[in-house]
């Protein structure tokens, strides 16, 4: 059963910018220490922080409302899945996880993509 869907759309130059600008200090906060290591070993690191920034807002927006003020920019990590390229969601909070469980929320999909200067991404909670 569908539990919610959400999508968000970010100017990947608008993240590169609160990088350049905020550096570590906003990395820290919105990012995962897996995440920030994962993109910045990419060729062009902003391309793949607006990629886990959209998809953190297109979970949030997804969320149950019961489950949403268990949600903050770390409560999910957004890793490609083991041998692959596809991303994947992980809860990293037992408040969420709870709540979630609460919801009857079993699966999560995530799907995030890249057009020159936009980056989006969509969420399904089932």
């Amino acid at each position: 059963m569908l539990k919610g869907i959400g999508i968000d759309i970010v100017e990947i130059g608008r993240i590169a910018r609160m990088i350049e600008t905020y550096g570590d200090v906003f990395l820290c906060k919105v990012f995962t220490e897996k995440e920030i290591a994962w993109c910045n070993a990419k060729a062009v690191p902003h391309n793949h922080f607006a990629g886990r920034w959209a998809a953190k807002e297109a979970f949030y927006k997804a969320l149950p409302q019961s489950c949403q003020p268990h949600s903050f920019w770390k409560s999910i990590e957004i890793m490609p899945v083991e041998h692959g390229n596809k991303p994947a969601i992980t809860i990293c909070t037992e408040e969420l996880k709870k709540a979630l469980e609460y919801e009857a929320a079993q699966t999560i999909h995530v799907s995030i993509s890249h057009e020159k200067s936009i980056c989006t991404a969509i969420v399904i909670i089932e």
